[in-house]
C-alpha cells in the first residue's frame, strides 16, 4: 500500500444489481490511484441474480451478507470491517466521474486536516432517461429542494481553494441550520464515522451526517463541478416506489429512533405548508418551472410541477391512510 496517500473503503449495499455493479466497480477501479489503496465492500441484501458472482471477480471487494436487508444496517457491517483511512459512502447506480476523483479526494483531505467530510454535484450520463435529467437538477427529491436551501447559504460564505484543478469550497456547517447529505458519494474520514454508525440505534445515511455535526466535526468541503454519476429513476413509478418505501420504513416507523434534526428545524412546519401550497396548486410550480427552464436553458425542468405534485399527493395519502402517518400527524399538529 502507497503510504503516502489514503486508503479508501467504498461501502456499496447492494440488491439484484447484477445489471449495474459491474460499471459501477469499473469506475472505481479505473482511477489513476494506486489499486492497493482501493477496497470495496459489498454489503449484499440477499440477490438472486448474479450480483455476488459478479462483484466476487474483483480482488479488492470482500462481500457480507446483510439479513437484515436495509442498507442501513448494512452501513454498520461496511463500518466494522473498513480498513481505510477514509469512507465513501456509495451505491450500486453510482459511477465516479473521470480518473482523478480518488486523487482529488485524497489530495482535500491531506491539504485540509480539519475537513470532515466531502461531497459534490451529481450528474446524469448521456444514456440517463429525461426524468433522471430532472432529478439531478434538483439534487434530491421536490420536498427536499423546496424546504433545504441550505447549500447555498454555505457556498456564499465559503472559503475557495483550486486542488487538483477543481474549485473546492471549504467551510463549517451550523447543526441548526443542517444540509441533507448522506450518500452517493460522501466521504467521512473512517475514524470519525466509525464511532458514529456503530452505535446500537438505528441511522438513516442522513442521520450519520447530522449527528457528526453535533459531535463538533462541522468543517467540510464541496465540490461544485460534476461529481458523481448518479443514475437514481427512470420512470416516475419507480420514483413514487422509492418514496413509498423511504416514507414508510425510514421515516414513519424509525421515527421515534432516529435522530431527524437534519428534517425538523424550526421553520419546518411553515416551509411544508408552503410546499403543499405551491404542490397543490400548479399555478405556482408550473410557473415556477417555466420559469428555471428558461433561466437554465433545458427542457427538463418541466417535470418539476409533476414530480412535486405527486410526491406532496404520495405522502399525503401515506400520512392519512397509514396508521403511522396518522401518528406523526398527530403529533406535529400537538406541537
Amino acid at each position: 500500500m502507497n503510504t503516502q496517500l489514503p486508503k479508501f473503503t467504498f461501502f456499496l449495499p447492494v440488491y439484484n444489481e447484477e445489471k449495474r455493479i459491474v460499471n459501477c466497480i469499473n469506475s472505481i477501479l479505473n482511477q489513476d490511484y494506486p489499486q492497493d489503496n482501493i477496497e470495496i465492500l459489498v454489503i449484499d441484501g440477499g440477490s438472486i441474480d448474479k450480483t455476488k458472482e459478479l462483484a466476487s471477480k474483483y480482488a479488492c471487494v470482500r462481500i457480507f451478507d446483510n439479513p437484515l436487508k436495509l442498507a442501513d444496517f448494512g452501513a454498520k457491517i461496511s463500518a466494522k470491517e473498513a480498513t481505510g483511512d477514509l469512507f465513501v459512502i456509495f451505491a450500486a447506480d453510482n459511477e465516479l466521474v473521470g480518473k482523478d476523483w480518488l486523487m482529488t479526494t485524497a489530495l482535500i483531505f491531506k491539504k485540509e486536516p480539519k475537513n470532515f467530510a466531502l461531497w459534490g454535484k451529481m450528474i446524469s450520463s448521456k444514456q440517463d432517461p429525461p426524468l433522471n435529467r430532472y432529478y439531478t437538477l434538483i439534487q434530491n427529491d421536490p420536498l427536499s429542494f423546496f424546504i433545504n436551501k441550505n447549500l447555498k447559504y454555505y457556498l456564499k460564505k465559503s472559503e475557495v481553494e483550486l486542488i487538483s484543478g477543481k474549485k473546492v469550497y471549504l467551510f463549517n456547517v451550523n447543526p441548526e441550520k443542517p444540509l441533507i447529505w448522506g450518500a452517493n458519494g460522501l466521504v467521512y474520514r473512517t475514524d470519525i464515522i466509525k464511532k458514529i454508525i456503530l452505535q446500537d440505534s438505528f441511522l438513516a445515511d442522513n442521520d450519520v451526517f447530522q449527528i457528526m455535526l453535533e459531535r463538533g466535526f462541522i468543517r467540510v468541503a464541496y465540490i461544485p463541478e460534476p461529481y458523481i454519476y448518479h443514475h437514481h429513476v427512470k420512470q416516475i413509478k419507480e420514483w413514487v416506489k422509492k418514496w413509498k418505501r423511504n416514507y414508510v420504513y425510514h421515516f414513519l416507523s424509525k421515527i421515534e429512533q432516529r435522530n431527524l434534526r437534519w428534517v425538523f428545524d424550526k421553520n419546518f412546519n411553515k416551509k411544508l405548508l408552503a410546499w403543499i401550497i405551491y404542490s397543490g396548486l400548479p399555478v405556482f410550480s408550473v410557473s415556477h418551472s417555466i420559469y428555471l427552464s428558461f433561466k437554465d436553458k433545458t427542457r427538463y425542468w418541466l417535470y418539476h410541477p409533476i414530480m412535486n405534485f405527486v410526491q406532496m399527493g404520495t405522502y399525503l395519502v401515506l400520512t392519512i391512510f397509514t396508521k403511522e402517518g396518522r401518528i406523526f400527524l398527530k403529533a406535529r399538529l400537538l406541537r
